[in-house]
């Protein structure tokens, strides 16, 4: 049974767009009686706090809706940009920007650090450096493809913000037992690291 929570940051903008989708006439309140469980149904009619933490199981009658209109996973993979782009200004993702700018291994940190921000009652395990990075999210083995999709694009889009420099990010997993997000720096080789752990990351872990 899945027992992880997700974050009312992350639910909103699902909730959101269904909402909109229902009022424009583009989904009827039978298609929300069918796919949507009753708490999920209530953070569409009434927004959620982003403080506010959802059941998994919620989330995904949510994201199962969101699904058929987008057309499948590779829609959440487009969407994330808008996400991410909304979230521009809050307290919980620019603390982490802010914080990464600071270290060299900056993709890697906001991964992990917003992994704990997004998904509750799940862990994650870092690997990395200067120039490559591997974040593996554990707790959501049972979840859909669709919202470890969404999750996992949503990390990708917030791995780019603290960091100037062009790394190459993606994620992987969606069938499998761990979501990664992994990174690599696109050189002509003259920089090179392996994965291992960074002083810089565990110290900012540790304050």
């Amino acid at each position: 049974m899945q027992t992880c929570l997700l974050s009312g940051l992350l639910v909103q903008p699902i909730a959101e767009r269904i909402r909109d989708w229902n009022l424009a006439g583009k989904l009827h309140e039978d298609d929300l009686d069918r796919a949507l469980t009753r708490h999920a149904r209530d953070l569409v009619d009434h927004a959620s706090r982003a403080g506010d933490w959802v059941p998994v199981v919620d989330v995904e009658s949510l994201v199962g809706l969101m699904a058929e209109q987008l057309g499948g996973e590779t829609g959440f993979v487009e969407w994330a940009d808008e996400i991410v782009e909304g979230w521009r200004g809050l307290a919980p993702i620019d603390d982490l920007v802010r914080a990464g700018r600071a270290l060299v291994d900056a993709p890697g940190y906001m991964v992990s650090m917003a992994s704990d921000r997004l998904v509750r009652d799940a862990s994650w395990r870092y690997e990395g450096g200067r120039a490559a990075f591997s974040v593996r999210l554990q707790g959501l083995a049972e979840s859909s493809p669709a919202l470890k999709t969404l999750v996992g694009a949503v990390l990708v889009r917030l791995a780019a913000l603290p960091s100037d420099r062009p790394f190459d990010i993606r994620f992987e997993g969606v069938d499998g037992p761990e979501l990664v997000v992994f990174g690599e720096l696109e050189s002509d080789g003259a920089e090179s690291d392996t994965l291992g752990e960074s002083r810089l990351h565990r110290a900012a872990l540790v304050a």
